[in-house]
């Protein structure tokens, strides 16, 4: 077969901090010659060299191998190949196609760039975010994301002085924003959420309105209309951490808003946050930021 002599690459893997993801877009395209190719066509199979990006704006019927899984394209969807893998797609579909230099050194020249052409593989950034994006999946707001590969597309072939930092700026602004929606299952259509999603949202926003108030288990499960232990399952699964620690999530990022964008003292804070005493939120607080919520305003509030 066509990867066989693949096979045996060597892929070089490097382990990337957050920080040092600095990318240089190679190429950013728009495929959406859809009329001329019959249905079912198949696209010549090709080697993914780097970190690729696609939107799928139109799609009837049209898929796309990946490695070793046949995936179905719908419009809206979001694909996402990393450096080593194989790809193939069927007509008929349109797309964005972003190529990605993610560390900006693989002195790949944008102007030559072609992704069917051979070259020397990226190296496989091992990175937390990078490698939680999955490799196809379907943000709940499509205009957005849309609107995400559209503005790469634009600065991309029509360049400006400061396109190179623009580029760089949109890409981080993509990776992150894939990253929240791909982990986040109010926000992504491709994670299969239970029967039970209304009733979590609800949870969740009477969490938000009630934050000073002191929460109990049995009032989620009531407004989900289940029993504690089932609801303490649902919740866990679905929004992947226990209603404790998303409680202590809501209770601290309030804290530190109202520390950085208020003067209101410390015990009145702990108290708009609904913690039990001052000296246990002061506890907490530094348990989980390193840090004072005194040192925290000194460090984020300018008077």
């Amino acid at each position: 077969m066509w990867r066989d002599k693949y096979m045996g690459i060597q892929l070089k893997r490097v382990k990337v901090t957050d920080e040092e993801i600095s990318p240089k877009v190679l190429t950013a395209a728009l495929f959406s010659q859809v009329e001329q190719m019959p249905k079912g066509y198949a696209l010549k199979e090709r080697y993914v060299y780097d970190y690729e990006f696609e939107y799928i704006l139109y799609s009837d019927g049209a898929s796309m191998i990946i490695d070793d899984k046949h995936y179905e394209l719908k419009e809206g969807d979001v694909i996402y190949r990393k450096p080593g893998q194989y790809t193939q797609g069927f007509m008929p579909y349109s797309c964005y196609l972003i190529a990605v230099d993610m560390l900006n050194n693989t002195r790949k020249n944008p102007n030559k760039y072609y992704v069917y052409n051979n070259q020397n593989f990226q190296n496989y950034c091992e990175n937390d975010i990078l490698e939680k994006i999955p490799q196809i999946f379907q943000p709940l707001n499509k205009e957005k994301t849309k609107y995400l590969f559209e503005s790469i597309f634009k600065e991309f072939i029509t360049p400006t002085e400061i396109s190179d930092l623009s580029l760089k700026t949109k890409i981080l602004n993509l990776i992150c924003y894939l990253y929240q929606n791909s982990t986040d299952p109010f926000k992504n259509n491709t994670i299969p959420m239970s029967h039970h999603f209304e009733s979590l949202k609800e949870v969740i926003k009477y969490i938000e309105d009630n934050i000073d108030k002191k929460l109990l288990l049995s009032d989620f499960s009531k407004i989900a209309n289940l029993s504690p232990s089932h609801f303490h399952k649902v919740f866990t699964k679905n929004i992947g951490m226990t209603p404790h620690d998303f409680i202590l999530k809501v209770k601290l990022n309030k804290a530190k808003k109202l520390l950085a964008e208020t003067c209101h003292p410390v015990s009145e804070i702990s108290r708009q946050c609904g913690f039990e005493n001052t000296p246990y939120f002061c506890h907490i607080f530094k348990k989980h930021t390193n840090t004072t919520p005194l040192e925290f305003r000194k460090k984020h509030r300018y008077v």
